[in-house]
């Protein structure tokens, strides 16, 4: 199952509900298991963006998707990353010509 890494920034709609943001997690998360998705790990974070999260999907349509109708409620914007792991590094490197 593929690995994604968001960064995430609130919009303004989200910081002015800061107070509310544990519980449009918890949604979030709920909403991403329809589409097959699983919220692994999430941080908030002080820097450049309010949260970092860290998701398994099924496959990248269903991740696009979940994004999708997350950004579309309009408390947050996001940077989604692909990660692997080092054994799917490996297995990448492993292809590379001699």
């Amino acid at each position: 199952m593929p690995t994604y890494v968001l960064l995430v920034d609130w919009t303004a709609q989200g910081a002015q509900a800061v107070e509310q943001t544990v519980e449009r997690l918890e949604r979030g998360s709920e909403l991403g298991e329809s589409f097959g998705c699983k919220l692994e790990h999430v941080w908030w974070t002080q820097g450049g963006h309010d949260m970092v999260s860290v998701i398994n999907a099924p496959d990248e349509e269903a991740m696009v998707a979940y994004t999708l109708a997350v950004v579309r409620l309009g408390n947050l914007r996001t940077t989604t990353l692909r990660a692997w792991s080092t054994d799917e590094m490996r297995e990448i490197v492993g292809r590379l010509p001699a």
